[in-house]
């Protein structure tokens, strides 16, 4: 299977690079979309008003893509610009593939969120959540998606419950980071392959 990670820039991709060719994918990173792939990944770097403005250069591109039936991985502020808008960076629009909004957690806490939380289930029908429950998984972020529809399947805590993990069609969206979350990071990605051979 083929995997393309889009480079906005900034940041350095090396780790999703690598967690995706652990696992069998033969990956590419390009500054733009390109055909020919099973997987196109967003990857957790930039700003949501810097990485949604560079993508708006590709959006019918991507939307092309999308309804061709190529599978998207997002994640963190991949996951975040998938979104209608984000207030970090100031206002901005997102791809809009997913209904709602995406801005800072407004309790009480330290952020940046940097460290290790708990995955639970809140929603069945989604393989990508299997063997991952009740498993800590790294974060890094300030940002959390506040969805206007229901396509929340697994949650973590830091002050306020947000959405860990989504699914939508052949969205996929993880606001942790798969590849600096060890062995639970290597399970998410292993069910995302099982995933796209179905």
């Amino acid at each position: 299977m083929k995997a393309l990670i889009i480079n906005y820039g900034v940041g350095n991709l090396f780790s999703i690079y690598s967690g995706l060719r652990r696992i069998g994918f033969d990956v590419s990173i390009s500054n733009e979309p390109k055909e020919g792939f099973d997987l196109i990944v967003l990857p957790g770097v930039g700003s949501f008003s810097a990485v949604a403005s560079y993508l708006s250069k590709y959006y019918n591109q991507l939307n092309e893509f999308r309804k061709n039936g190529i599978a998207f991985l997002g994640v963190c502020l991949g996951m975040q610009v998938m979104f209608e808008y984000g207030t970090e960076g100031g206002p901005s629009r997102g791809l809009g593939w997913i209904k709602g909004k995406v801005d800072k957690i407004h309790v009480d806490v330290k952020l940046p969120h940097i460290g290790w939380d708990k995955l639970y289930l809140v929603k069945e029908g989604c393989e990508l959540t299997e063997g991952l429950n009740n498993d800590y998984v790294y974060y890094v972020h300030s940002y959390i998606a506040y969805p206007g529809e229901d396509v929340t399947y697994m949650k973590s805590k830091y002050g306020i419950e947000y959405p860990a993990l989504i699914c939508k069609d052949n969205l996929i969206g993880t606001q942790f980071h798969p590849e600096k979350s060890g062995d639970v990071g290597k399970r998410f990605l292993e069910n995302l392959a099982r995933w796209l051979r179905r």
